[in-house]
């Protein structure tokens, strides 16, 4: 029988990437997780983790975590800060403070010094800078400068929002703002562009600081990219996986095979696409909100003339032109694009005129249907669009296994 190592997970969310390390037999001893409803659907799913709720920049929640681990050692910490100062999509304010949520987690691999960790992020983090972790005098102001100029564009920003949305009777003082915002802007991204060609005086990748971070603790690290649908995930979702192992820890850092790939070619499988992966569902019987013994395939009411966009609407395509992902009609026989909440805007179906159910959601995440989540189904579908793909989180952890064993 393999030995049985105790894993800690932060920023832990619904559990999608604690599943795979669970399925391999890892003790989950703690996790964390900041929200109560999204903690008691991983407590519902991990019976025997102890799940501490709260804010893991408090020391008193640091401290609760520690305490689980005074008479056992904590052979893996796993876990991804929250992404959205790293995010694709929106500003990427690098001052946001939470784009340093990395800061807690490393603190935590400092305290318990486990032979390894694994920290997900977006891809968005590969392009992310931030500040160097030491700046002279001067470099400080230039930095300073920087990100006034950064808030000042984003209020720029905000304010021709707000005045797109006001009534446009074409009057004097409208006209006057507009073209006011306009040259606000301009000369605002003109400074940050002049600026931004020195940037390297004061910032450096964000990804280069957590690397360096950890290897001053003494680490060995590597980062790469990963695409879940190669891993056998109906999704194609890419994200960023750190893995360290102690300097003390002689194996190798290996990342996971790809067994999948698009064309099915060298001894790889073909992609799952969303058509393998949801199609038994299109025709059952949806389940009641409240319904404990069904398997949440939860139906959306929607207008008519919602139901008539739709209708209209092709597959690889939005049923709003605008919006990119909002509302997108999947392509049968491929993986999906990447699972978000959207603001309930969630994938439309690919053939049915309707948006897909929570379950089917979950089957592109890759969670079995026995994975019970809580909460309303708008709350299942923000932990749904946070989740790592279990798929891809199973191959991960027989990876960090192997080096273990």
């Amino acid at each position: 029988m393999d030995p049985q190592f105790n894993c800690l997970e932060l920023f832990a969310g619904c559990g999608g990437l604690g599943y795979g390390f669970h399925k391999h037999g890892f003790n989950i001893e703690v996790c964390n997780e900041l929200e109560q409803p999204i903690a008691d659907t991983y407590k519902a799913n991990f019976i025997r983790t102890n799940v501490i709720v709260g804010d893991i920049t408090k020391d008193e929640i640091k401290q609760s975590i520690y305490q689980h681990f005074t008479d056992k050692d904590c052979d893996v910490i796993i876990g991804g800060p929250p992404c959205v100062a790293y995010s694709m999509s929106g500003q990427r304010n690098s001052r946001d403070p939470r784009g340093q949520l990395f800061r807690d987690y490393v603190d935590t691999v400092k305290h318990l010094k486990p032979k390894v960790f694994v920290m997900e992020n977006v891809k968005g983090i590969l392009t992310m800078m931030h500040d160097k972790p030491v700046l002279t005098k001067d470099e400080q102001i230039i930095a300073d400068k920087y990100y006034q100029l950064e808030q000042k564009k984003i209020d720029i920003l905000a304010k021709k929002k707000n005045l797109s949305s006001k009534d446009k009777d074409m009057n004097d003082n409208y006209l006057s703002e507009v073209e006011q915002n306009k040259t606000d802007l301009k000369l605002v991204l003109s400074q940050l562009k002049t600026l931004e060609k020195n940037s390297s005086l004061f910032r450096m990748n964000v990804t280069d600081i957590i690397k360096n971070t950890f290897i001053e603790l003494g680490y060995k690290v590597e980062m790469k990219l990963l695409n879940s649908a190669n891993y056998g995930v109906p999704q194609k979702r890419e994200r960023v996986i750190f893995i360290g192992v102690r300097n003390d820890i002689s194996k190798d850092i290996v990342y996971p095979t790809e067994t999948h790939s698009k064309e099915g070619i060298q001894g790889t499988l073909k992609w799952v696409s969303v058509k393998d992966a949801i199609d038994d569902l299109k025709d059952r019987k949806g389940d009641n909100s409240n319904n404990t013994e069904g398997i949440q395939h939860i139906y959306t009411c929607h207008s008519s003339e919602f139901i008539a966009k739709i209708k209209k609407t092709p597959q690889g395509k939005s049923v709003n032109p605008k919006y990119t992902e909002a509302f997108f009609r999947c392509k049968q026989d491929e993986p999906s694009n990447t699972v978000k909440e959207n603001h309930g805007g969630v994938f439309i179906h690919y053939e049915k005129d309707r948006v897909m159910t929570p379950r089917e959601l979950a089957r592109l995440q890759s969670f079995p249907d026995d994975f019970k989540f809580k909460g309303t189904k708008s709350k299942i579908l923000v932990q749904l669009g946070n989740a790592v793909p279990c798929g891809l989180s199973f191959a991960i952890a027989q990876e960090i296994k192997n080096i273990l064993l």
